[in-house]
C-alpha cells in the first residue's frame, strides 16, 4: 500500500468511463495521482492516453465515474481556482519562423491567464514570467520570435508558460514527438529538475517506454483500461508490454 496519504492525491479518476460515439475509450479507470509524481503513461495507438488527459483537464467528460482534483470533484466545469493549478504542454509542430511572439510575449500568456483577458500585467506578473524563464534557462532568448527556436527551446517555453502561471502540476502529451533524441533528453532533464527541485508533479504521455523508464518515478500503461500501474524496474512492466503491444 501507498504511504502517500490521501491529501496528497492531485488527480483521482474513480470507475472512469469515456466513449466516442458507441465506442469505449477508457473503461473503468482508477487512477489516483499524489502530488510528486513524475508519472510516465503509455500504451499503443488509440489506446485512451490522450483522452485520459483530455478527461483529467475537463475536456471531455466521462460518462460514468468520477473526476477529483486536488481533493474537489469536477461536476460541469473545472472551477478558476483548480484550474490555474494544472499546465499543459501540447504536442508541437514547427512554429512558423515568421510568427510575429516573443519568447517573453508567449511566456507572459502564462500571467494573463490568471489576471484575465484585456488587464494589464504587474511588475510582478512580468516578474515571475521572467522567474519561469530563468527557471528552464530560457531568459537569454526573452526577445527571440519563438520561431526562431529550435523544437526542444520551443517546449522550454511553452513550460515556461505554464510555470508562470503558477502550475503545480504539468500535464504534456507527447511532446516529445517532434524533437529528436537529444533535445527530448534535455526537456526530459528539465522535467525532472522542476519534479526533484520544485515539487512540480509531472504527468507525461509518451510512447518511447526506455525514456519513461529512465526518468519516471512511475508508470502507467493503458488500453482502455489500466493494464500497468507501477515502477519502472517491475518485471511485471515488461510482461504487460508484450501483451499489449504485441
Amino acid at each position: 500500500m501507498s504511504s502517500k496519504a490521501i491529501q496528497d492525491v492531485v488527480i483521482c479518476l474513480k470507475d472512469v468511463n469515456v466513449v466516442y460515439g458507441n465506442l469505449a475509450a477508457l473503461y473503468e479507470v482508477n487512477v489516483d495521482i499524489y502530488k510528486g509524481d513524475f508519472l510516465g503513461i503509455c500504451g499503443p495507438n488509440g489506446s485512451g492516453k490522450t483522452t485520459l488527459l483530455k478527461t483529467i483537464m475537463g475536456l471531455l467528460k466521462p460518462l460514468t465515474g468520477q473526476v477529483a482534483l486536488f481533493g474537489n470533484k469536477v461536476e460541469d466545469k473545472i472551477p478558476k481556482e483548480t484550474k490555474f493549478k494544472f499546465g499543459y504542454v501540447p504536442q508541437i509542430s514547427d512554429i512558423d519562423r515568421n510568427f510575429p511572439a516573443l519568447v517573453k510575449d508567449v511566456v507572459e500568456m502564462g500571467r494573463y491567464a490568471k489576471a484575465g483577458i484585456g488587464k494589464s500585467l504587474t511588475k510582478e506578473d512580468k516578474q515571475k514570467a521572467l522567474d519561469a524563464l530563468k527557471l528552464v534557462e530560457m531568459d537569454h532568448m526573452l526577445e527571440r520570435p519563438i520561431g526562431h527556436l529550435s523544437g526542444g527551446q520551443q517546449q522550454r517555453v511553452l513550460i515556461a508558460q505554464a510555470l508562470a502561471a503558477e502550475a503545480e502540476v504539468l500535464l504534456l502529451d507527447e511532446f516529445t514527438s517532434a524533437l529528436d533524441f537529444k533535445m527530448t533528453e534535455e526537456v526530459m532533464e528539465l522535467l525532472d529538475y522542476l519534479n526533484h527541485t520544485h515539487g512540480i508533479t509531472v504527468v507525461t504521455v509518451g510512447h518511447n517506454l526506455g525514456l519513461l523508464r529512465a526518468y519516471c518515478s512511475r508508470i502507467i500503461c493503458i488500453d482502455k483500461i489500466i493494464a500497468y500501474d507501477g515502477t519502472p524496474k517491475d518485471p511485471e512492466l515488461d510482461v504487460v508490454i508484450n501483451q499489449i503491444f504485441h
